[in-house]
């Protein structure tokens, strides 16, 4: 029997793409974080309520940090929100046991407070902190709060009739076809889009 050379392999497309490149790659050195002033939204519908939450069109501070700096920061600041969560559910459940889930007043539970629950009630490091946050829906007396907090003197109340009436249409979306188009009656095309 006589023995073939072995064909070398095809070399990669992949390989030579990278090769080709000569390791150029991007790199981020640091983070600048621009901070701006709270305002009322007026930009975006929150599920419930009014008073949107927004911010100055201009930032009033900048900050740079490098990278394990703001890794750090963020993971700290993701810890205070958890915390302040897992204590708002806390005190949320006391009442709840206090009132018999909400059918008994009780004086007890109405004088609770976040300063009632301490950290040893809470159980922060049961939760993986990246993986728990993300941001949380305000309630509107928390967005409130806060728009009073930042500044804002006068809270426009004309923005909650505007927001219900925006959830309202939207909820209202599409035509009332079935089956097959009726151009003459379809709201979708006598908008000029797409039967939906």
């Amino acid at each position: 029997p006589s023995l073939t050379p072995a064909v070398p392999p095809a070399p990669s497309i992949l390989r030579r793409s990278r090769a080709r490149r000569g390791g150029k790659r991007v790199r981020f050195a640091q983070v600048t974080v621009y901070y701006f002033a709270r305002r009322q939204g007026f930009t975006c519908v929150p599920s419930a309520g009014g008073s949107s939450l927004g911010m100055a069109p201009r930032h009033h501070r900048a900050r740079r940090y490098s990278l394990s700096q703001f890794a750090h920061l963020r993971q700290v600041s993701h810890r205070q929100h958890l915390r302040q969560h897992l204590r708002r559910e806390k005190l949320r459940a006391r009442r709840r046991e206090l009132t018999q889930n909400g059918t008994v007043p009780s004086a007890e539970a109405a004088g609770l407070t976040l300063a009632d629950v301490s950290d040893d009630d809470l159980d922060v490091g049961q939760v993986e902190v990246d993986d728990y946050f993300y941001l949380q829906p305000l309630p509107t007396k928390r967005r409130r709060a806060l728009l009073r907090a930042s500044g804002v003197r006068r809270i426009d109340a004309e923005e909650r009739q505007e927001l219900r009436a925006l959830r309202l249409s939207r909820e209202q979306c599409g035509c009332l076809c079935r089956l097959t188009c009726e151009p003459r009656t379809c709201a979708c095309s006598q908008a000029g889009i797409q039967c939906q």
